[in-house]
């Protein structure tokens, strides 16, 4: 389950938007590692709280979604391209989280969860993919190592939530192995889960905000939602 915790202003979403392919490397291996103490000790106080019963985190339904189940493919650019798809829900999920801005005000919506951990690393493997080995074996090995610190590895900072099958196999990819071996595609499984999570958990709290309302506004989004004859609208929240 997330932890609390938040990001320090030095990592916190701005930060992540203005990422590009070229310095994707050195926003992983220098900003990540900034924070990781702050993280740690965060971590530390929450575990404290919870042992004496004054903290409370989120419920998650990480467990009860796919790890098998592909993201959607990534859209040809950052705004509506004219075609909706038949699941409008997918269809603005897809075009928030792809979006600069709409990125932007999820990241700063799930920071309000203590959940922030999800969108970092589902962006962060956007990145890897489309930056690969271009930048250089050795970058993206060292990359590859320091999300697995961040994300993956026992009492990592911001530890996403995978299913154990997803964690192990990263884990045994990684551990023990040389890096000379980690293969390009090494988080996508992992990535995925983390999408599905996003968009069946996290979206849907998402669609009630105003911040949600503005993005859609911008990006021409549905306002409302069908589910089985309901109709789902947007509030006022946050």
């Amino acid at each position: 389950m997330p932890l609390k915790r938040r990001l320090p202003r030095s990592v916190s979403a701005p930060v992540f938007e203005k990422i590009s392919r070229r310095n994707v490397i050195d926003i992983l291996t220098i900003k990540l590692r900034d924070f990781l103490p702050f993280s740690r000790e965060r971590r530390r106080r929450s575990n404290e709280n919870q042992s004496n019963g004054n903290g409370s985190t989120p419920p998650s339904s990480a467990n009860n979604i796919s790890a098998n189940a592909p993201p959607s493919p990534r859209l040809r650019s950052a705004g509506v391209d004219g075609n909706r798809s038949p699941n409008e829900w997918q269809f603005a999920f897809d075009h928030v989280i792809y979006d600069v801005d709409g990125r932007a005000q999820f990241t700063k919506f799930l920071q309000s969860e203590y959940s922030e951990e999800n969108i970092l690393f589902w962006w962060a493997v956007e990145e890897l993919k489309a930056v690969g080995v271009s930048e250089g074996r050795a970058k993206f090995e060292s990359t590859v190592q320091e999300m697995y610190d961040t994300f993956i590895a026992a009492e990592s900072p911001l530890a996403i939530n995978i299913d154990h099958d997803t964690r192990t196999d990263i884990i045994g990819l990684v551990e023990g192995k040389e890096p000379s071996t980690f293969p390009e595609n090494i988080y996508e499984r992992a990535q995925a889960h983390v999408y599905r999570l996003m968009e069946k958990d996290c979206f849907s709290r998402f669609v009630h905000t105003n911040a949600y309302k503005d993005v859609a506004k911008k990006l021409s989004l549905p306002q409302t939602f069908r589910f089985n004859c309901i109709r789902l609208s947007p509030g006022a929240a946050n």
